[in-house]
């Protein structure tokens, strides 16, 4: 494959970026800008060729464009860190990276992203965990599985074992989960 360079210029209020970005064609090119700019929350943007230094934020870009993890490997952030979790510095605004890799591919999850290989370094979509609350130790699937086993009489502690977390873990879930139900049903 052959790759275009372009540069993005990108306006939030007063403050400007410019980004390296590779595209097969102007139509890839176009379509990785507006999805940089969504993810970026900017509404100005240009697109030009012109061949700019690539950056961490232009090297992340590159990648999940080009679908470039892979699943088995961490892919450690080498830039930037605010509250041990991999940011980026850039139009006046600190983004953290997880949720900015979730807005460029259009996955809009309710409460926080979390590595689920465990590793805070890593930034890799393809390893992460959805949690509805920060402090959750169960992501949305490990929730939906606590609630089916649940409906069909699995003990809570088969539950938990199955899981590898607490009992009471599972409890808390499920009270949880049932509030959400009884709320929504109001």
């Amino acid at each position: 494959m052959t790759f275009t360079n372009y540069c993005l210029k990108l306006q939030r209020d007063t403050k400007n970026l410019e980004l390296a970005l590779y595209a097969l064609d102007s139509n890839h090119a176009q379509a990785q800008a507006s999805d940089i700019a969504r993810a970026l929350q900017v509404n100005t943007f240009l697109l030009s060729y012109k061949e700019i230094k690539d950056s961490p934020l232009s090297c992340l870009f590159k990648r999940l464009a080009m679908s470039d993890f892979d699943h088995g490997t961490c892919d450690i952030w080498e830039a930037s860190f605010c509250n041990n979790s991999p940011v980026i510095y850039t139009l006046g605004c600190r983004y953290y990276v997880r949720p900015l890799i979730l807005d460029y591919l259009e996955i809009n999850k309710e409460g926080c992203v979390k590595p689920s290989c465990g590793n805070r370094l890593c930034i890799n979509p393809y390893h992460n965990s959805y949690k509805k609350m920060k402090a959750s130790k169960l992501g949305d699937a490990d929730t939906n599985l606590v609630l089916a086993f649940s409906s069909r009489g699995v003990p809570v502690k088969e539950i938990a074992k199955a899981l590898n977390v607490h009992r009471s873990t599972i409890y808390r879930t499920l009270n949880r989960e049932h509030l959400h139900a009884r709320a929504a049903d109001h």
